[in-house]
């Protein structure tokens, strides 16, 4: 458990309980911190957060938004250098131990305003184990965050290093049974590089400083290993070994693949189905959308991303009695289905395929650009800007209704929750489909925590009327087919592959401005059909990855309650800004080919009988 202390000048208090505080020399401890926090707001004008962990070790320092550590020096590395100079004691550090630490990583982004800056901590020249500080700071190099591994105090080392990195290399290799034949090894940095023919890449051998137990310091040797092992296996060793016995300290795999057996956006349900077509596909997720991957360390159908559960309960509760399948032996969240069967019977594979969609969404549209500061979805946000703590809880098989879905969209840093049921439109409740395995239906839910967070700057109320609301689901509608290059939502559910639970198929659909005027399209689910058609109008033109990203942009650049024509001209500035404008007459001619050219016009979100139609394009297009 964690321990936050907030202090607004210079009130302090306390959100969890701090269990250290229970001795005398713990008690002492807060006090100095306490007392360190105030001298840190008093000199910089900051307001600051510190958390602690159960030990009383600091882990985390932030500052409230507007109220950073004004920048001790014109550049982040100097600037988050001196911050921790001036401040050690925020870190329980003495002035020397934070002079030894060192700047090994600086990560500046421009586009965002932002740098990231790693220190890490050094004893007598050797680099600490799990010892590091990293710095979040603005354009300005203000401090915003650092945060911390576990910093403790290091005493006298009770060992020597005697061992050459050759022998500390075989002794993890002996641990693996593997047998090793080394070649001369080279020296990089601090490490020494050793070739062997058994090795995937050189084995790789640097000290650190490892604490065993508390006031049981030693020099140690890392071992990077990696090599295939008999069943054909990637394996990927990383192992501390004492630097003067030889005694294995710490060892862990670095390769954490995990896969499933899913519908993806290539390989869909069909209606006629008798066999089982699903595939195994990674379940890693790309690493910059999803540095932590998309399963934690329970191996369960939950991560940074998302947290899947069956929820037939209908209590928005995982308890006992629901469904949360974990990854098997291999690593696999691979689960018995059949499509002839009743879709109930299959719960473990239906909350796994909602996981794979799900978070197959946040690493799509993270790269298109709904990123933490956008306010996306994430458990954590890793110092990248917006408020964490809000996953997206995806309930498979709710029970709470049937023959739909819907998402819920709370502001930025609340949790979101998507309900996915049951579908009875093809066999009745004899034989039910579930809307889980159909990547259009999850998609398209998932479209709306995306617009929501985007539109407006993210009140998450700015998609309600009849034509702004009918975007927010002509966007789910156009994405969730863009994403699995189909134009029909919904056919597996519905079993109608030709327009699945629309009108029409984007492909063939006859709808324009005047079908919102003439009350032809009278809801958002109609309405949402006319902006998802002229989007794949649009696609058919220009691709799929450029209209994905004008789409994701555009949100951007779209007011709060906005008409159709607003959002068509958050795309058109989207492109200019991307693209310098070369798709302006594409887009334009799209949407006059729908009645919504430049002549166009509607007094508001709920307009109908008031809009005015056009066919006009530009002058040069």
């Amino acid at each position: 458990m964690a321990n936050t202390r907030m202090l607004k000048p210079f009130l302090l208090t306390s959100a969890l309980t701090f269990a250290a505080c229970a001795t005398a020399e713990n008690h002492e401890a807060t006090t100095d911190l306490d007392r360190a926090i105030e001298v840190l707001q008093q000199r910089t004008g900051a307001q600051v957060q510190v958390e602690v962990n159960e030990a009383g070790t600091t882990r985390v320092v932030n500052t409230t938004p507007g109220f950073p550590v004004r920048a001790g020096a014109s550049t982040p590395a100097a600037s988050a250098t001196q911050f921790l100079a001036d401040h050690h004691a925020a870190f329980k550090l003495a002035a020397g131990e934070a002079a030894s630490f060192v700047v090994t990583s600086v990560d500046v982004e421009p586009k965002l305003g932002v740098s990231h800056v790693t220190l890490q901590r050094m004893h007598d020249g050797i680099p600490v184990f799990q010892g590091s500080i990293q710095v979040l700071l603005d354009a300005h190099n203000n401090v915003v965050r650092a945060t911390a591994d576990e910093l403790f105090r290091i005493g006298t080392l009770t060992n020597k290093l005697t061992l050459s990195p050759a022998e500390a290399a075989r002794v993890a290799a002996d641990k693996y049974g593997l047998a090793l034949a080394l070649g001369g090894g080279k020296l990089e940095g601090r490490a020494t590089v050793f070739d062997a023919p058994n090795l995937l890449d050189p084995a790789k051998v640097e000290p650190q400083i490892f604490q065993v137990a508390l006031g049981d310091d030693r020099v140690a040797y890392q071992v990077l290993l990696s090599w295939i092992d008999d069943s054909k296996e990637q394996q990927y060793q990383l192992a501390l070994v004492d630097a003067q016995s030889g005694e294995l300290l710490y060892d862990t795999t670095l390769v954490n693949t995990l896969t499933g057996r899913v519908f993806n956006a290539a390989v869909v349900p069909r209606v006629n189905d008798t066999t089982d077509r699903r595939v195994v596909v990674s379940f890693d997720g790309n690493p910059a959308a999803s540095p932590s991957g998309w399963v934690n360390t329970t191996r369960r159908t939950q991560g940074n991303n998302v947290v899947a559960c069956t929820d037939i309960n209908r209590d928005n509760v995982c308890g006992a009695t629901e469904t949360q399948p974990t990854a098997n032996a291999a690593g696999s969240f691979d689960f018995p289905y059949s499509p002839t069967a009743d879709a109930a019977g299959f719960r473990s594979a239906a909350v796994a395929n909602a996981f794979f969609y799900a978070n197959d969404f946040h690493d799509r549209t993270y790269v298109l650009g709904f990123n933490e500061a956008s306010r996306n979805f994430q458990l954590s946000n890793f110092g990248r800007g917006g408020a964490q703590n809000d996953p997206v809880n995806v309930d498979a098989q709710d029970g709470s209704g049937t023959n739909n879905a819907n998402f819920a969209t709370p502001p930025d840093g609340s949790r979101p929750r998507m309900q996915m049921f049951l579908f009875t439109i093809r066999n009745g409740t004899a034989l039910r489909q579930d809307g889980d395995f159909d990547g259009s239906v999850v998609y398209h839910e998932y479209a709306h925590g995306l617009s929501n967070r985007l539109v407006g700057g993210g009140s998450t109320t700015c998609l309600r009327g009849l034509q702004s609301g009918g975007m927010g689901e002509g966007w789910g509608d156009f994405l969730g087919s863009s994403f699995r290059n189909d134009p029909v939502v919904g056919a597996y559910v519905t079993g109608n592959t030709a327009v699945g639970i629309r009108r029409a198929s984007m492909a063939a659909s006859p709808f324009t401005y005047n079908d919102v005027r003439n009350g032809t399209l009278n809801g958002v689910h109609a309405v949402g059909e006319l902006w998802a058609a002229t989007l794949w109008d649009i696609r058919n033109v220009v691709g799929a990855a450029t209209i994905e990203q004008l789409v994701v942009q555009g949100m951007k650049n779209t007011p709060c309650n906005p008409t159709i024509l607003q959002a068509r001209d958050g795309l058109v500035s989207a492109d200019a800004t991307i693209n310098g404008g070369a798709n302006r007459c594409t887009i334009f001619r799209a949407f006059a080919g729908r009645q919504m050219g430049t002549g166009a016009s509607s007094p508001n979100h709920n307009s109908t009988t008031t809009i005015v139609l056009s066919t006009a394009v530009p002058a040069g297009c």
